[in-house]
């Protein structure tokens, strides 16, 4: 189970990094548009799927709702921890003005979806005023980041145990 969920958790770190390098590299807009993290999620999500599959496959077709569970997580828990050690050394010590950058890019993209919602301005300054006081690029911002990824992953991940459980008959 732990070679599984390792290996299928190292590949879905693969695919987060990828995009990541991309952004850094070619086109930081990316990180303003809504669709590549909404791709990411699916991603993810069928990344633990297919490792409780290849467990229960490995395992004669059987997987018991904590296996399921666990493989679904651990897969979970490594793309997580790998992902997060690299974007606190990326944005945190190589380079901390590109996540300056991009703060910046997220409030400017923001500030004109609000403007043209018909929001007023004193709402339009606090949703501002949260957003730069958050900073999510910090190393602090990345592991309550990370650690609300395990929360939610820790739900879905029920969710697909409950659906992917086979127990072995006792006769």
């Amino acid at each position: 189970m732990k070679q599984t969920a390792i290996k299928y958790g190292t590949y879905l770190a693969l695919v987060n990094l990828s995009y990541l390098l991309y952004a850094y590299l070619v086109d930081q807009s990316v990180f303003t548009l809504t669709w590549p993290g909404i791709l990411l999620f699916f991603c993810g999500v069928g990344f633990g799927i297919f490792s409780v599959a290849k467990f229960k496959q490995g395992n004669n077709g059987y997987a018991s709702f904590k296996e399921a569970f666990s493989t679904y997580m651990l897969t979970s828990i490594v793309a997580i921890f790998i992902g997060t050690v690299f974007t606190i050394i990326l944005f945190s010590v190589i380079d901390p003005e590109f996540a300056a950058g991009i703060m910046d890019m997220i409030l400017e993209k923001t500030l004109e979806k609000f403007e043209s919602s018909g929001i007023n301005d004193e709402q339009i300054e606090m949703i501002i005023s949260r957003i730069e006081d958050s900073n999510p690029f910090s190393a602090t911002g990345q592991l309550k980041s990370a650690t609300f990824s395990i929360m939610f992953n820790a739900i879905l991940g029920l969710i697909v145990a409950a659906g992917m459980k086979k127990n072995k008959s006792e006769y």
